[in-house]
């Protein structure tokens, strides 16, 4: 995972699966992005092959804990079985910013 800052954002590059043995060290390193006052945070799923249950548990709760604070959390880059699982699951209505599609590349 690596966080880069930019243009009054921060973008969390996750890479491989958001999966039980995974997904604390993504819930920590949003919140405390969040919490120090961060105020646009990304998650880039770019490099996700495999979100399970206890992954799209971190995102919802770091959405959740991001509004809290007035701030915006949102996912980019999803593709194949990550996106299927959040469009599936009605998350990308409020996770995936579709502004930011394609940011990045080139």
């Amino acid at each position: 995972m690596h966080t880069t800052r930019q243009d009054g954002r921060a973008t969390i590059a996750a890479r491989g699966s958001i999966d039980l043995h995974s997904s604390d060290e993504l819930r920590t390193r949003l919140t405390e992005l969040v919490d120090a006052g961060e105020r646009q945070v990304v998650v880039d799923l770019t490099a996700v092959d495999f979100c399970d249950s206890s992954g799209l548990n971190v995102l919802v709760r770091a959405y959740k804990h991001a509004r809290a604070q007035n701030a915006t959390l949102t996912v980019t880059g999803a593709y194949g079985r990550v996106e299927n699982v959040l469009r599936t699951t009605g998350l990308d209505r409020f996770l995936i910013d579709e502004g930011a599609a394609g940011e990045g590349a080139g």
